[in-house]
């Protein structure tokens, strides 16, 4: 306990300690990351995504890569350092370690305390053909982090009285919302956030990829997507056995539609991003940033397989790190980008990742009896999923994380209520496996960062 309190208040503390702007660096180093103080936070009143990562496109021979570059000071600078003389290289080579390990072209991360303007830093190329670096002002997908901010939101209509969370879904969708599907009367909108509906992730399954391949250039609607789930039986128990899926996260957002008369992106808006000041947060494809998002890629067998899957070529690939990617900025993106919408199509910059994660704890967009709500694990009590979030305890310290996983972006988001300290942290690569994926490689920071303390 005491050490994981030391990991997480070295955290805070790193949120504070570097200040450099500098842009680029030259390649094959790994220096300090480049940071920057993002607005502070206000408070008021796809392609297919998932916490995991989703069937992805394209054959993949090896290739080769430079060692990563990053947004961080100049090769000649010295080492960076706290206001307590905490030296911060040691986090920046386990980055670029991890980087050289995974191929990871780019990395971002955010950290902001006790509702304090979030520090962010970025490492590495947002595009490896150009060798642009990536920068804290480039937007990142976090996909299936979407997830808790759809969740919050239907928490509030129930807090409202609009919605009631054990009501059947067809109550607000009609009997028509999920045609052809066996438990589509009986499905609870409770069931819908807790993944206790028991439809199937259509993120992982072929004949997606299949319907994706001939119109990557067009968009894909909700409903399309909800009736291409519902032809299939159920694949878990319906109320009571677990099985994550974005398909009810689709018909979450229809229903926030149904009874706001608004438009998803439209609510989510104004009851989450404006009262946080998230000024750099779009739900696609209803809304998209300004400028185009970091470029992403996607390697591992989840790249191996997109090629065939989606009728990828050789001009979709790139060769980094003794592997081949799949170049996600060559392949059309309406179709990837809007299959996730309130399941998975948020794209943002970090800092703004890292004030999402922590307001929906602590600000009033919640309040304590929807927090309770949605941080309540699931019945079976080796599933720590409640209604859009996932609550954890390590070494008797609770914290609430929800991962995210879209082609060419992997990210995870963490709130550490004890610490009042909300981390994010994003890479432009899927395909990362066990202890490599961004899970495991915060974790592998926290020694670092503790003995930063």
């Amino acid at each position: 306990m005491q050490r994981l309190a030391s990991i997480l208040l070295s955290l805070g503390l790193l949120a504070t300690a570097c200040s450099s702007t500098d842009e680029t660096t030259p390649a094959n180093t790994v220096p300090p990351p480049t940071t920057t103080e993002a607005p502070a936070p206000t408070t008021a009143a796809p392609a297919p995504t998932t916490d995991a990562p989703p069937p992805a496109t394209t054959e993949a021979p090896p290739a080769t890569t430079a060692a990563p570059t990053t947004t961080a000071v100049p090769q000649d600078e010295p080492e960076a350092e706290s206001d307590t003389g905490e030296q911060l290289d040691p986090l920046s080579a386990a980055i670029g370690d991890w980087m050289d390990r995974t191929g990871a072209p780019g990395i971002v991360l955010g950290i902001t305390r006790g509702g304090a303007q979030p520090s962010t830093f970025a490492w590495g190329v947002s595009d490896l053909a150009t060798g642009t670096s990536m920068t804290v002002d480039h937007h990142v997908r976090i996909g299936s982090v979407t997830k808790s901010v759809t969740a919050a939101v239907v928490l509030q209509l129930v807090s409202e009285g609009l919605v009631e969370l054990d009501a059947p879904v067809a109550q607000y969708l009609g009997d028509g919302w999920a045609p052809g599907y066996e438990h589509a009367a009986a499905v609870t909108v409770r069931d819908l956030l807790g993944h206790t509906s028991g439809f199937v992730e259509y993120a992982f399954d072929i004949s997606f990829y299949q319907l994706a391949a001939p119109r990557l250039a067009e968009q894909i609607s909700p409903e399309e997507i909800l009736e291409f789930a519902s032809q299939y039986g159920p694949v878990a128990e319906l109320g009571t056995e677990f099985h994550y899926n974005t398909t009810g996260y689709l018909a979450a957002g229809l229903l926030i539609e149904a009874v706001t008369g608004n438009s998803a992106a439209a609510e989510l808006r104004a009851r989450v991003f404006e009262p946080l000041g998230l000024e750099h947060t779009y739900l696609t494809p209803e809304e998209f940033p300004p400028e185009p998002t970091a470029n992403g890629y996607v390697g591992g067998t989840i790249g191996y397989l997109m090629g065939p899957l989606l009728g990828l070529t050789t001009d979709n690939q790139i060769s980094h790190n003794d592997a081949i990617f799949v170049d996600i900025g060559t392949v059309p993106s309406d179709f990837a980008r809007s299959a996730g919408w309130t399941g998975g199509g948020i794209e943002a910059q970090i800092g703004d990742v890292a004030l999402l994660i922590r307001g929906l704890f602590a600000t009033d967009i919640l309040d304590d009896d929807q927090v309770a709500l949605m941080t309540a694990g699931h019945p079976d009590p080796a599933n720590s999923y409640g209604l859009g979030i996932s609550t954890d305890e390590i070494l008797g310290l609770t914290i609430y994380t929800h991962g995210g996983g879209v082609p060419g972006f992997r990210t995870i988001a963490a709130y550490a209520p004890a610490f009042d300290l909300g981390i994010a942290l994003t890479t432009n690569l899927l395909g990362l496996e066990g202890d490599d994926d961004v899970g495991g490689l915060l974790e592998a920071l926290a020694p670092i960062l503790a003995a930063m303390n």
